[in-house]
């Protein structure tokens, strides 16, 4: 019994001790705590995910838009801004999700397998593309044409956690088993 009262009190504590210092831009649930806040290219918008949504903020308040998700209690571990500032991409269950800002509209890009869900995504600097790990492989979408292609790593069991374009937006990279992959977009793969 004395170790329940010792952990209510120190839970109080924790409680009453965080209450001065309690983020302007709150989350939906007290405890979580978005992994990788961006700011919009402009710097007017903060996006991160949050329980169930991308919670975007605008930068000089505390005003806010959510975005679901599919699933209700799925956290969205990394947010991307398109490079034109208007819409946003996170990966969800089983797809990459692109928000229209505006909107609120989203378009779903399927990924290999149902049930994964992509670490982090990255548009293409003129906002084309957008990539993502997926099983054994970097899938990058070509948005305006509703197309895919896939680029298999060496490992097929391998899913990259981080993909990234070249500043000319002509290659995609990402960390492997072993090192660094890159690739050519539009040369065939194996």
């Amino acid at each position: 019994m004395k170790y329940v009262i010792l952990f209510i009190g120190l839970f109080l504590t924790g409680l009453i001790s965080c209450r001065g210092v309690r983020p302007e831009m709150q989350t939906k649930m007290f405890n979580e705590i978005p992994l990788a806040p961006v700011f919009s290219p402009d710097g007017s918008l903060i996006a991160a995910g949050t329980w169930g949504a991308v919670r975007v903020w605008r930068a000089d308040s505390t005003i806010y838009t959510d975005y679901p998700v599919k699933l209700k209690n799925e956290t969205p571990r990394h947010v991307s801004f398109s490079p034109d500032g208007l819409s946003i991409a996170t990966g969800i269950w089983g797809a990459i999700r692109i928000w229209d800002l505006k909107s609120k509209t989203f378009k779903d890009y399927s990924t290999k397998l149902r049930n994964e869900t992509p670490e982090s995504v990255c548009y293409s600097p003129n906002g084309e593309f957008i990539a993502a790990g997926v099983w054994g492989a970097v899938r990058v979408w070509n948005i305006r044409q509703n197309t895919f292609q896939d680029f298999p790593l060496n490992l097929p069991n391998d899913t990259p956690r981080f993909v990234t374009f070249s500043p000319d937006g002509k290659v995609v990279a990402t960390g492997a088993f072993g090192g660094v992959m890159k690739w050519t977009l539009g040369q065939k793969t194996r």
